[in-house]
């Protein structure tokens, strides 16, 4: 803490800090077979918790250090930390973490950074050393290291090329779920004008498990859940004026996810493809000088298909949407 406070006293600092409220109508991705099962007490102890959706509220504050050291180039260091809270479901609480450090070289720029989620729970599964009937929350560590290059041939155009490595670490009773990962991205921002702003990336990415072992128990899931995945991504900016200074964002993304596995007993993943589809729109209104009202919406949802299991969409499939509103603060 001494070493950040000793930092603003000798460099050019920023800030940001947003507070959001969002209802998320399906927490735990569940599929509208198992939503109804939930809802019908069918098996219960598959559902340990009181809703499958909740509001979440959140806080972020993101830090931003700059100095110039070589060659009157910028450097700059950031940190940023955002905490979720569940109001109902406050097992599903979350934090994550982030630091990086930026170095610009004129029209070209390099930048590193780490990213961890100490602690995240992704539903509720049957715990292969108990019972048949003890589900527990599946609660996994993500760590991902980064690095971007970007480039920009004149002011209204960007690119970047950043490559991610990332580690999936699972608590005792889920660790055969243990994956490493790639991600390779190429990204772009067409400034169209003075309002528009036309954002495309493609991403690779691959993810292998740690461990192939076969459990001896045909449950929910076989753990080799390998897969390699493309993806397409767009985003459209327009910036306005109406009572307010105003920024419109529509974004559109799709995700296609090969599972790898050659064990043709591993029914949940053997030949198996989900094609997964995000929506977002946002919206921004400047309400004070730097503070600004953010409404947004988010819908997605994933369809699954096997080779040979005709059945999974009825496990694998979902759809959810999130509806937003915060307060942001720049600085």
């Amino acid at each position: 803490m001494n070493i950040i406070i000793l930092l603003i006293a000798v460099w050019d600092y920023s800030y940001n800090v947003a507070t959001d409220a969002t209802y998320d109508n399906n927490i735990f991705s569940y599929s509208s077979e198992y939503i109804d099962d939930f809802m019908n007490q069918v098996r219960p102890y598959r559902f340990p918790f009181e809703t499958y959706d909740d509001l979440i509220t959140s806080g972020k504050l993101n830090l931003f250090l700059r100095n110039k050291f070589f060659n009157r180039r910028t450097t700059t260091f950031n940190i940023g930390i955002k905490i979720n809270h569940y109001l109902t479901n406050n097992q599903k609480d979350y934090q994550r973490i982030n630091i990086g450090l930026r170095q610009s070289f004129g029209k070209i720029a390099a930048k590193v950074s780490y990213q961890i989620i100490p602690n995240y729970l992704i539903r509720y599964y049957r715990n292969s050393q108990g019972s048949s009937t003890d589900y527990i929350g599946c609660e996994v560590k993500y760590q991902t290291v980064s690095g971007k290059l970007s480039f920009s041939p004149k002011p209204s155009v960007l690119f970047y090329v950043q490559y991610k490595r990332r580690w999936d670490d699972y608590i005792p009773e889920f660790d055969i779920y243990d994956a490493n990962g790639h991600i390779l991205s190429i990204d772009s921002e067409i400034k169209l004008n003075k309002r528009i702003t036309l954002s495309l990336g493609y991403a690779f990415r691959s993810s292998e498990a740690d461990s192939l072992e076969i459990p001896t128990t045909n449950d929910e899931d076989f753990p080799d859940g390998s897969y390699y995945q493309h993806s397409l991504k767009g985003k459209f900016t327009f910036q306005f004026k109406t009572l307010f200074s105003t920024r419109l964002y529509l974004g559109y993304n799709y995700n296609f996810r090969n599972f790898t596995t050659t064990f043709a007993e591993d029914a949940m993943h053997f030949g198996r493809q989900d094609h997964i589809h995000k929506i977002t729109a946002s919206t921004e209104f400047r309400i004070f000088t730097r503070m600004f009202l953010e409404i947004s919406y988010l819908g997605q949802l994933r369809n699954a298909t096997s080779e040979v299991l005709p059945g999974i969409d009825t496990i694998k499939d979902y759809n959810k949407y999130r509806l937003g509103a915060g307060l942001h603060f720049y600085y």
